[in-house]
């Protein structure tokens, strides 16, 4: 478990798995089903040619598509639902994660984008960030999937967040993850 309080312990070496019954989130719960059967059914990670909008409706506007670079800023955002635009109150899309997007929190954010690379499974996580001008606190919670175009290396994160939605005058000045975990599977790939 990592706490605030405890930056060194953001580290994906040696994270302890949650059970997938933790996630609170059904949009959430639905995008990990949907990636696990299609593991099942591929019997290998499945790739982005292999996700299927039409078949992720109900889910879709909480979705993120990652890219994964062997270069820094080794994580860029492709694509972002619309309801992660709705609760971050900014649009992402194209942005890479470094300091002029998450600032002091980069290193924590890598950490938990890097548990599907070393993993090949999903990683949870649940947070809080803080808005201005009146520094409310929102929650949210994320799930990072893995993707291959060749079954073999991790090319691409299939995401998914849901948050407490911003207002219209209010910014994300900070935030914080409150833990972040791999998920126990019944099978690593």
């Amino acid at each position: 478990m990592v706490t605030p309080s405890d930056p060194n312990a953001l580290q994906p070496d040696g994270v302890v798995p949650v059970a997938s019954d933790r996630i609170r989130s059904k949009s959430l719960r639905n995008l990990l089903s949907y990636w696990n059967a299609k593991v099942d059914y591929l019997q290998r990670l499945p790739a982005r040619a292999d996700l299927q909008p039409d078949e992720m409706v109900p889910f879709l506007p909480f979705v993120a598509l990652i890219n994964v670079q062997n270069t820094a800023p080794r994580f860029q955002f492709r694509l972002i639902g619309t309801g992660i635009v709705s609760a971050m109150g900014r649009e992402t899309t194209n942005r890479s994660v470094d300091e002029a997007l998450f600032g002091a929190n980069t290193p924590n954010v890598e950490n938990f984008f890097s548990i599907p690379l070393s993993s090949r499974g999903p990683a949870y996580a649940t947070g809080q960030y803080t808005v201005a001008p009146n520094g409310r606190t929102l929650a949210f919670e994320t799930l990072l999937l893995p993707l291959s175009s060749d079954g073999a290396s991790i090319d691409m994160l299939l995401g998914g967040l849901v948050g407490e939605r911003i207002q219209r005058d209010e910014q994300i000045c900070g935030f914080q993850y409150d833990y972040y975990s791999s998920i126990m599977q019944t099978a690593a790939l």
